[in-house]
């Protein structure tokens, strides 16, 4: 049996005010539903975070609903579980009808304890146990534990639950949303919460064939058989978000994996260099996603509009001559003044025309800069 590992679509992101639908719409038309077409798994596995927030945006769901639609048609069995950016009363209202044309979406805790049975052309059977993301009070609830004091000791209570469903017969198989003690993260993952208390051992998944893992949206091993496969866009210019893949597994070949590269739309990457550098590229050469980093001794005037000639999707934008200023991180009496809360309005002024302008004060610029800031001159103004 081969099965098909992807996670955190995050349908409907925006990434600094950029919405990534477009991009997602091609991740799906023309990575996912081909890797379908031509790999032919026998199940697709969707680790959670099918959407960006809870209240999904109107186009995102008619794109999940589009994809759906998609899978069906090609008679591949969907198994999805609810991450934490979800909502799990909206994502699925027509769970139980959707069963029929083999889309399984998992959204509660009760879920875990009905396990899935596909079968293969080949005859190869696997078990699949969905575990959807929770909180700790919904785990207390419904095992009725209350000495629980973290997801470790919840995870432990629900699978202990189901350890007399495991099939001995076939591969068993967790589906599940959480962060794995010593994943690596990234920046665009939110909800990743500081300290131990919401990780997970991977020796809890130890009775298990494979656990495929949402939440982390870099690919890697987990500890064990489990993986994450990673989101399959960028969604941040953070350099421990790596490359993304979609992952496939083969059950005969003792969880052997291919990974099939995720080619995007527009890559999400950063440009670094003086202005001049970054300004010396044909207009408009580049439509990925940038970030770029100025690294100039002086101040750049409206850096962001001038940049955008060269590089029509620029995001984000930082000057290392104002972080380096305002971090008192230079040698001049400018930065050592900004950094002990010593400068005056004038020298902020004058350091303007200066970096700005290009240009010294003359007297009476700076007669009429003390009328003003003395609350006079209104009414020539």
């Amino acid at each position: 049996m081969k099965i098909l590992h992807t996670s955190d679509w995050h349908l409907g992101k925006i990434v600094m005010v950029q919405s990534m639908l477009d991009d997602q719409q091609y991740f799906i038309e023309q990575v996912f539903l081909r890797a379908l077409d031509e790999y032919k798994p026998d199940v697709i596995v969707l680790a959670g975070d099918i959407f960006d927030r809870s209240i999904a945006p109107v186009p995102a769901i008619a794109l999940f609903e589009e994809t759906l639609y998609q899978v069906a048609e090609r008679g591949i069995p969907l198994i999805a579980v609810s991450g934490n950016h979800d909502s799990p009363e909206r994502l699925i209202p027509a769970a139980r009808l959707l069963r029929s044309s083999g889309i399984y979406l998992a959204n509660a805790l009760r879920d875990l304890s009905e396990p899935i049975d596909v079968t293969a052309a080949d005859g190869s059977r696997a078990r699949f146990f969905c575990l959807p993301y929770f909180d700790l009070t919904a785990a207390k609830d419904f095992t009725g534990c209350a000495e629980l004091k973290n997801t470790g000791d919840a995870y432990r209570a629900l699978l202990n639950n189901v350890s007399d469903q495991l099939s001995p017969d076939c591969p068993n198989i967790l589906v599940t949303h959480c962060t794995v003690a010593g994943a690596i993260t990234c920046e665009s993952e939110s909800g990743i919460s500081v300290g131990g208390a919401q990780q997970v051992s991977s020796d809890l998944f130890s009775a298990f064939d494979l656990t495929c893992l949402g939440h982390i949206h870099s690919p890697q091993k987990a500890g064990g058989s489990a993986r994450y496969c990673g989101s399959p866009l960028r969604y941040s210019f953070d350099r421990n978000e790596r490359d993304k893949k979609l992952l496939l597994y083969d059950t005969l070949a003792d969880m052997s994996v291919t990974e099939i590269p995720v080619v995007p739309l527009r890559e999400m990457r950063t440009v670094k260099g003086t202005f001049d550098e970054l300004m010396s590229v044909p207009d408009g050469c580049s439509q990925d996603y940038i970030f770029a980093v100025v690294d100039d001794d002086h101040l750049i005037y409206e850096p962001m509009s001038r940049l955008r000639v060269k590089y029509p999707n620029l995001l984000g934008l930082d000057q290392l001559y104002l972080t380096r200023t305002v971090s008192g991180g230079t040698d001049s009496e400018t930065g050592r003044k900004i950094a002990a809360n010593a400068i005056t309005d004038e020298e902020i002024f004058t350091g303007f025309l200066r970096d700005i302008c290009k240009r010294e004060p003359t007297d009476e610029m700076l007669a009429f800069f003390h009328e003003l800031t003395a609350g006079k001159g209104d009414d020539e103004n």
